[in-house]
């Protein structure tokens, strides 16, 4: 049987109870990493008063930079509950980072060779999560993609939200893009757009559920796409990213920046698309030299470069290393503690200096691409 090979942590969905906010372990935890690993995650609202009202939620968010992207929508959201590909919550060492409602794609069936129908419906799980109350995070892509334009939505989140209308549910669709500066490094930006409330226009009427279910995947398809990353070609997404990163420079949002390009290429041609190479060196001598003031934390950080190989595309490049240097951070700070009685003074001096290096990196390196 496919199941017996599962935790039963995994097996049983009695232990996530709707309308529970996240966990504080994950809270804390998605905190630190985020904090850590990424120099600055700015928040950008089209209206700042729709995320504080006290609906329900339920977010959807553009999907780019693998399972940590979910770490960035914490920083919004930081109560909210997420469905969760089932190969994140299939073993010890990745239930300490992930958690949330189990589903199971395609691509983990024929990877883990487990079948859906052990566990119960994760659309199920969700609607009653929003009607007791609770937030929820779902990737509408299903997996994510550095790519020009968002993978194809799925078409879960419509059944959600045709279910939840249907029974006369009061809650809010919040679409989200992400926009990482340069997602497989370390200490880079990231920005969060979170745009208008999608008020879903199609009704019943005389539609099959079908039919009324696709006219809500549309609405909510054009809704994501006007605040993602969601370019007709990898031509106009490099000239978009290049001119987002020269307005960044200057003091502009990356992601209103980076809209504003895919939306209107051709206006914006007067403007510098491209990023230049004496920048870039420069900001990589600064990384370099903050490296080195991070000596102690050597183990760290080739623990860190070795598991970002494991990658198979850039979108990956960053969870691997943030596996690496977690896994190496858990043995190797009990070691400084240790280390520190007998040699406290070079102990302390290299903690110092690898401070140094960290606040270095983010006043002279994070403006990397």
């Amino acid at each position: 049987m496919f199941n017996s090979i599962l935790p039963s942590s995994i097996r049983k969905t009695s232990s996530f109870v709707a309308g529970s906010p996240l966990p504080f372990y994950y809270r804390f935890i998605s905190s630190a990493i985020r904090e850590i690993y990424f120099s600055k995650v700015s928040l950008i609202y089209h209206s700042r008063s729709q995320a504080e009202n006290t609906h329900p939620k339920l977010i959807l968010c553009s999907h780019r930079n693998s399972a940590f992207d979910g770490y960035i929508v914490l920083k919004a959201f930081s109560n909210i509950q997420a469905l969760a590909s089932i190969q994140l919550l299939n073993s010890p060492l990745m239930r300490s980072f992930f958690t949330g409602i189990p589903v199971v794609r395609k691509k983990d069936r024929q990877r883990l060779g487990i079948k859906a129908n052990i566990f119960s419906s994760p659309s199920d799980a969700a609607i009653a999560h929003i009607k007791a109350g609770g937030n929820l995070l779902l990737f509408p892509e299903g997996s994510s993609e550095w790519g020009f334009q968002p993978l194809p939505y799925q078409r879960g989140a419509a059944r959600i939200i045709r279910t939840l209308i249907s029974e006369g549910v009061v809650f809010d669709i919040i679409p989200m893009g992400l926009f990482y500066i340069a997602p497989d490094k370390f200490s880079s930006k990231v920005e969060v757009y979170i745009g208008e409330n999608i008020c879903i226009n199609s009704q019943k009427g005389n539609l099959s559920i079908r039919e009324w279910e696709q006219n809500i995947h549309t609405e909510v398809s054009t809704s994501l796409n006007k605040i993602s990353v969601n370019c007709p070609n990898i031509d106009i997404f490099e000239k978009a990213s290049s001119y987002a990163f020269n307005k960044n420079k200057n003091g502009k949002s990356y992601a209103e920046s980076f809209i504003d390009y895919q939306n209107n290429p051709f206006k914006s041609n007067n403007d510098n698309q491209n990023i230049e190479n004496n920048s870039q060196y420069s900001i990589l001598i600064w990384r370099y030299i903050s490296f080195l003031f991070m000596y102690i934390l050597f183990p760290i950080l080739l623990s860190s470069l070795v598991a970002s190989h494991f990658a198979d595309a850039r979108n990956t490049i960053s969870f691997f290393k943030i596996l690496g240097g977690a896994i190496a951070t858990a043995i190797w700070f009990p070691i400084l503690v240790i280390l520190l009685f007998f040699f406290p003074m070079f102990i302390g001096i290299s903690l110092v200096s690898a401070l140094f290096g960290f606040i270095l990196i983010r006043k002279k390196g994070a403006q990397i691409c």
